[in-house]
């Protein structure tokens, strides 16, 4: 048997030693080095205003999946005041804004594009956009109802969104807050937020422009296969980025990066009554250790822009800005 020098050893045992602890930095580097954070222009598909009293404003939430407490912004004027406050902060260059956008697009013609849904008429939607004041057809939320995404009632907005060519989206589930159902939406339930209940719509319809928010959480396996199966279909990650726990969101994420569908998720905050949520869920997406920064630039910009088949001379403002 060879025997070894002592100090051939000592000398060995440093070098495995400092090698590890170098492989460990440079681990560590590659999932809090704040360099992979996307800094780049924002698209945020999944925004809303108000134009009433709120009875949410000025007051205090608990978030009973998270713990966290968010605070109503004060009134109708400074919600407003704050989401654009957030907007400027974080170079959103694009939202879509739904239910009662028209002051922000008075305030911010480039960056605001109105959303109405369906509580709206056909003939009134279709004046709005022959007047350049409608631009996506959402929210469009069937369950809230106690309807499915199928129902009768729907199908002319699916049809106009066809007609103007413009985006549509489709608001599945959750149903609200958690627990919802028994308290501010008596009529939502659960299984009306199924993906698949799409299917006849999207073969009906093959060149609508479709999608889904809130990623049709929590049907993973249903989202996956509807995206499998039907590559006009997009999704905003919407409230899930912050109002679930982060395991769960980053689960539920992943999977669908992780089915090949990165090139199809979009950027969305849907900050409701309290606009800090929109840095909440930037962070969220900046944080996934399982996204290249590709990957966030995707998910922030590049694939909405391509959604909303934005003209390469604003997309080329937007990245030097």
């Amino acid at each position: 048997m060879i025997k070894i020098p002592v100090s051939i050893l000592f000398t060995l045992m440093i070098l495995i030693v400092s090698c590890a602890d170098k492989a460990s930095i440079k681990i560590n580097k590659s999932v809090n080095d704040d360099s992979l954070n996307y800094r780049g222009p924002i698209i945020d598909m999944h925004v809303h205003a108000y134009n009433e009293v709120n009875p949410l404003f000025g007051r205090a939430m608990e978030n009973p999946l998270t713990g966290k407490v968010y605070m109503g912004a004060k009134s109708v004027q400074i919600h407003q005041q704050e989401t654009l406050a957030k907007f400027k902060q974080h170079n959103i260059v694009k939202a879509m804004v739904s239910e009662y956008p028209e002051a922000w697009y008075q305030t911010s013609p480039s960056t605001v594009l109105i959303g109405k849904g369906q509580g709206f008429s056909i003939e009134h939607l279709r004046s709005l956009h022959q007047q350049g004041r409608l631009h996506v057809l959402g929210e469009i939320a069937p369950n809230y109802d106690g309807l499915m995404a199928t129902d009768d009632s729907l199908t002319a907005y699916y049809d106009l969104a066809v007609e103007l060519d413009i985006p549509i989206g489709l608001h599945l589930f959750p149903g609200g807050p958690p627990g919802g159902a028994y308290f501010a939406y008596p009529k939502t339930r659960a299984r009306l937020g199924k993906p698949l209940q799409l299917e006849e719509i999207l073969f009906a319809r093959p060149d609508i422009k479709i999608y889904i928010m809130h990623a049709g959480w929590p049907f993973l396996d249903e989202m996956k296969a509807l995206m499998y199966a039907h590559l006009q279909v997009y999704v905003d990650i919407g409230a899930i980025s912050w109002g679930l726990p982060r395991k769960e969101f980053y689960h539920f994420l992943q999977g669908l990066v992780d089915a090949g569908f990165g090139q199809r998720i979009m950027f969305g905050s849907d900050q409701m009554q309290w606009p800090t949520t929109i840095s909440e869920a930037i962070e969220a997406v900046n944080s996934a250790s399982f996204l290249t920064r590709q990957q966030k630039a995707d998910i922030f910009y590049n694939n909405a822009a391509r959604f909303l088949e934005l003209p390469a001379d604003e997309i080329n403002r937007h990245k030097k800005l």
